[in-house]
């Protein structure tokens, strides 16, 4: 195999389609973890500017059950993966005993966790236990209790790191709990505030009254507790009577303002029952708006450097009208978002009838996955990973320490199927061959 040049080596690497395959064949030797750690090969294998289906791992949902508990009946599992996904099974690590956790956010492979005691009864709280983890690495960090003076609730979250501050992506290394972030919550306690804890402080910081702007601010109907990160800004959307509104905060400076969406509507008012905000391929703030009957997708972007929390209204234009295909074996009902993921281009909605579906922003096409949940969606967060930084900061300049390499495999790919690896190295062999009967002809 040593005989077989660096390029056809690269071909048949870049065809290894599972992820957890490919971590497995950096532990092969070192030629194959330097051409695997290379920037241009990871840069071919998860192109950017296309969404990379293989980034979205599952969703952390809230679920009802579809029928009325019984003694002895199980809890609804946090975690629901994806069929494709290399992770079956995620735990929140260093849940407290007697408790469950509720995901509130989930951003280049983190989560920010809120921790309820079972016996809870309401979402409002006085003091809330918080804390950022890393599932993947089974990590964590708690943050300092949220306390209020009122019971209150959370309607926003957002997690912001390092690399956020940069408008390039996948710049630096895949953030950890140890790595320096930020945390910007937004709770309603009959109005509304804007708490900001970064990794390096000890209590929170809280911002009142900030709605002031708005009109009767207690009917704001907020649209997505995940917060959009983009470009150094964090976006949090929400609807008070027929229009939009966006809160814009600075990462690096907290600056908030609110822009009312510039955006057209018939005489009935809108078309779409329910919209999300998102980032698309190229990195640009834009807005998903479903239709009531399920059968378009409006979708509008903000067009601009977004370094500034000023002037975004001027900035909105309607980019795309995408006509979505229902799924022929089942009635679709009236629909509503439910969460869109960072990287994959998947739209989570679910119907009247309380069946889940996933929408393809770039084909349109619905995929029916009711299954895929146990019991009814009443909120999600995607959970996605950002696989070239993953491999970046894993395989960087080709030192690894191959007990590390190890615990790292058994954490990504304890589902790795070994015939893959097989199949691998007999294709070198046979390729191998021929390139000997080639030199002797």
């Amino acid at each position: 195999m040593e005989t077989l040049p660096d390029d056809v080596v690269v071909e048949i690497l870049v065809r290894v389609t599972e992820v957890a395959a490919l971590f497995r064949c950096t532990a092969t030797c070192r030629r194959w973890r330097l051409l695997i750690a290379d920037p241009s090969f990871l840069r071919r294998r998860w192109p950017e500017g296309v969404s990379l289906q293989s980034s979205l791992l599952g969703f952390f949902a809230l679920q009802q059950p579809r029928q009325e508990p019984t003694e002895g009946s199980s809890t609804m599992p946090l975690f629901t993966p994806v069929p494709c996904s290399p992770h079956r099974f995620i735990a929140i690590p260093d849940q407290p005993r007697g408790g469950q956790a509720v995901v509130l956010a989930s951003h280049r492979g983190l989560l920010v966790v809120r921790f309820v005691p079972l016996d809870a009864i309401s979402m409002f709280e006085k003091i809330m236990i918080l804390a950022v983890c890393d599932p993947i690495a089974g990590t964590s960090r708690p943050l300092p209790p949220l306390k209020c003076s009122r019971s209150f609730r959370i309607e926003g979250c957002a997690l912001l790191t390092g690399a956020d501050c940069r408008v390039t992506k996948r710049q630096g290394a895949s953030p950890s709990v140890y790595s320096s972030f930020k945390v910007l919550l937004i709770s309603y306690d009959g109005r509304y505030n804007l708490h900001v804890l970064a990794s390096n402080e000890l209590s929170w910081r809280t911002s009142r009254n900030w709605f002031e702007p708005v009109e009767y601010a207690g009917r704001v109907v907020p649209q997505q507790i995940n917060i959009v990160v983009c470009r150094g800004m964090a976006h949090w959307l929400f609807k008070y009577s027929s229009d939009f509104y966006t809160l814009n905060v600075c990462a690096k400076t907290m600056q908030m303002s609110i822009t009312k969406l510039p955006l057209t509507r018939n005489p009935l008012g809108f078309k779409f029952s329910s919209a999300l905000l998102n980032v698309t391929n190229d990195g640009s703030l834009s807005l998903l708006g479903l239709y009531r009957d399920c059968s378009w997708l409006e979708m509008w972007t903000h067009e601009g450097d977004n370094k500034s929390v000023d002037g975004m209204a001027d900035c909105w234009h309607q980019t795309k009208m995408i006509e979505l295909i229902q799924p022929k074996e089942s009635t679709v009902g009236l629909v509503q978002c439910v969460c869109v993921s960072e990287m994959s281009g998947k739209l989570l909605v679910k119907d009247n009838q309380d069946c889940a579906y996933i929408v393809d922003l770039q084909t349109g096409a619905m995929e029916t996955v009711t299954d895929w949940f146990c019991g009814i969606v009443t909120m999600a967060v995607p959970f996605e990973k950002d696989w070239p930084t993953f491999f970046m900061s894993r395989l960087a300049g080709g030192r690894i320490k191959r007990n590390k390499l190890r615990g790292a495999i058994s954490k990504i790919a304890s589902t790795f199927c070994k015939p893959i690896v097989v199949a691998v190295i007999f294709g070198l062999i046979v390729m191998s061959l021929d390139h000997e009967e080639l030199q002797e002809s």
